[in-house]
């Protein structure tokens, strides 16, 4: 379960919300609305300005130390900037969080090739960064945060920059790795054709408000909501 009780962050206000664990939710909304200030304080970044949340019966931003670094160890994160190491290969940025938690090298490795292979990747394990697209790189990130098998997964704006179709196969990919991993997602983006096909419920957030969970086949809402009308 997490939980947001009262919590004001950013241009949110006052927001409490209950959402269920396992499911991945779409976070849409227009810039600025807030939607990244949610997955930040998520992800223990980015601490509210008043209220509390839990995730998975633990509270963030207590003040315990111990509790932060266990709750950071067990979130992967896909930033809509790619953050990747320029001097690794796609195969050790792939296998770092591995490495840092003192996993076997061939143990890492056989991880790492399983999920580039999942994001199309399998021939580009020896490339630097450098050499590959923006698309390839959003792919690298997502394979980088599902390496170590976190129990919640962040991504903020993974499909930005690449075409409908492209988007649309990102989407359906996310949602299929958070499935197999038995996570819970968090995907913010403006396709809404994709997130609403990938998503299993929906959050809308304008002006300081959220409404949701949604079913994605309420589509009206969402359709309105995408045309400027506010259903709330």
């Amino acid at each position: 379960m997490i939980q947001f009780d009262e919590i004001t962050i950013g241009p949110i206000r006052n927001l409490s919300l209950r959402l269920e664990r396992g499911l991945v939710y779409g976070l849409l909304g227009p810039s600025q609305s807030g939607k990244s200030n949610l997955l930040w304080c998520l992800a223990g970044l980015l601490p509210p300005e008043q209220g509390t949340v839990d995730v998975f019966g633990r509270r963030l931003y207590s003040g315990d130390a111990a509790d932060h670094l266990a709750h950071r160890a067990d979130v992967g994160v896909v930033f809509d900037q790619p953050a990747i190491l320029p001097e690794l290969t796609t195969l050790e940025n792939v296998r770092l969080p591995l490495d840092l938690r003192g996993v076997e090298t061939d143990v890492g490795d056989e991880r790492a090739r399983y999920l580039l292979d999942r994001m199309g990747l399998k021939e580009a394990e020896g490339k630097r960064p450098s050499e590959l697209s923006g698309g390839m790189l959003t792919r690298l990130q997502v394979a980088r945060a599902l390496a170590a098998r976190p129990a919640l997964l962040l991504f903020d704006g993974p499909t930005a920059g690449l075409d409908p179709v492209t988007a649309a196969r990102l989407l359906k990919l996310l949602r299929e790795c958070v499935n197999e991993s038995q996570a819970t997602g968090f995907v913010t983006s403006h396709d809404l054709t994709g997130a609403m096909a990938a998503c299993d419920a929906i959050l809308l957030v304008s002006k300081g408000h959220l409404r949701g969970p949604l079913p994605p086949e309420l589509a009206g809402d969402v359709q309105r909501f995408h045309q400027g009308e506010e259903p709330w």
